[in-house]
């Protein structure tokens, strides 16, 4: 019995550390266009004036191979502000800096073949949980990096052309 039980344990780890990013996630992404974007930053408070700045920000997502095996890289580059993430880890939770310059619990996952990017901030101040889902979809015969987020039931989509 704990020879089974042994088994069930070393399989179901090997499975959930030989998890990595898919290939098609790998490349860099300028932003294209959103939808309801303005909406959703409104409805997690943001001011007017702020509101203005992130939609004229440009906003380019990259993901690269990392050095160490089943890693990778994440950049998050603004006009304003760029975060980097090096040797990322699907389902590992890390420390890194959030684009409100503030600290955050991040973990990046995989659910039903989409890539999930969750933070929650480890600092006072106005910071609120995200997720960011990230997926592919094709919409007037072109592909996009698609993220969808939500907050308090509004949803802002933005789609990013692979470069």
């Amino acid at each position: 019995m704990r020879s089974v039980i042994l088994a069930l344990f070393l399989f179901s780890v090997s499975t959930f550390a030989a998890q990595t990013l898919p290939d098609k996630y790998y490349g860099t992404f300028d932003l294209d266009h959103s939808e309801n974007f303005d909406e959703y930053l409104t409805a997690k408070g943001y001011s007017w004036f702020t509101r203005k700045l992130v939609t004229f920000a440009t906003f380019k997502k990259e993901f690269k191979k990392g050095t160490a095996p089943g890693t990778f890289d994440y950049a998050n580059l603004t006009s304003k502000k760029d975060v980097f993430y090096k040797g990322v880890i699907l389902g590992q939770k890390f420390v890194g800096e959030g684009l409100d310059s503030t600290k955050h619990e991040i973990t990046f996952s995989l659910k039903d073949g989409k890539l999930i990017e969750d933070h929650k901030p480890l600092e006072g101040g106005d910071a609120k949980e995200e997720t960011y889902e990230y997926s592919f979809v094709t919409k007037d015969g072109k592909e996009y990096l698609f993220v969808r987020m939500e907050f308090n039931g509004v949803e802002g989509r933005r789609y990013y052309k692979r470069l």
